[in-house]
């Protein structure tokens, strides 16, 4: 791990939870790395527009906002970014260069590193505009960016899950991979969280999010568990 990386770091959450669930997250990896980390504020209702193109551009244009804000703050040149289950599957997309209904981002200009928290990558099924980014920009296609991916596993019926975990999980397994039997976090499999040739880091005891039991991405603990493990480039 290089601990002189002083590059900010933006956080890209994930559907349906705001910007608060992850201050957690943000206080430890500051308190970590001395860097300063911003949240992308996006709210539930840009959540639920979220199925189509024109509720990503909403969101990715709010990412590429706090992105010029962070480098003008912090005057740095290159950022990192986190998302969190589809916030990491649009992060792909935001790296890209070419035109998404008539927008651009580019954020591989200024992007090193990509982490992705329990996020929905491969699947057998999958939303429209998730599928597109799978099939146009798959695995580390971005070869100047460091793809990190972490998928954590639970044991679903143990006394960590919550009921919704306990009564979900074999199903959104099956939906994602086609395998209920699957490891994952209580909602992600991890042979979908783990992007294909990225840096991979699996998580024992993890589950996808506050509502699906104790110990998630975002908890103090294993913030520091999972960070301590990412190759920085």
């Amino acid at each position: 791990m290089n601990q002189n990386i002083k590059n900010p770091i933006i956080i890209l959450g994930g559907f349906l939870i705001t910007s608060e669930a992850y201050n957690h997250a943000k206080n430890t990896i500051k308190n970590i790395s001395g860097r300063q980390v911003y949240v992308v504020d996006v709210t539930r209702g840009d959540w639920l527009k979220s199925n189509s193109a024109e509720g990503w551009i909403n969101i990715l244009n709010k990412v590429k906002n706090q992105v010029a804000f962070a480098l003008k703050e912090t005057k740095a040149k290159q950022i990192d970014l986190i998302g969190h289950s589809s916030g990491g599957v649009m992060l792909r997309l935001y790296l890209s260069s070419e035109p998404f209904q008539n927008a651009i981002y580019n954020g591989q200009s200024t992007t090193r590193n990509l982490i992705t928290l329990g996020s929905p990558h491969q699947a057998v099924k999958a939303t429209k505009l998730r599928r597109f980014v799978d099939e146009k920009y798959p695995g580390n296609f971005f070869k100047n960016i460091n793809y990190v991916s972490i998928g954590g596993e639970v044991e679903i019926n143990s006394r960590q899950t919550s009921l919704l975990t306990k009564l979900i999980a074999r199903n959104s397994y099956k939906s994602i991979s086609g395998d209920k039997n699957e490891s994952g976090d209580g909602l992600v499999p991890l042979s979908s969280s783990l992007l294909k040739n990225s840096q991979k880091i699996i998580l024992p005891k993890t589950v996808h999010g506050g509502i699906f039991g104790k110990n998630w991405y975002g908890s103090i603990s294993k913030v520091r568990e999972w960070w301590d493990q990412i190759n920085w480039k």
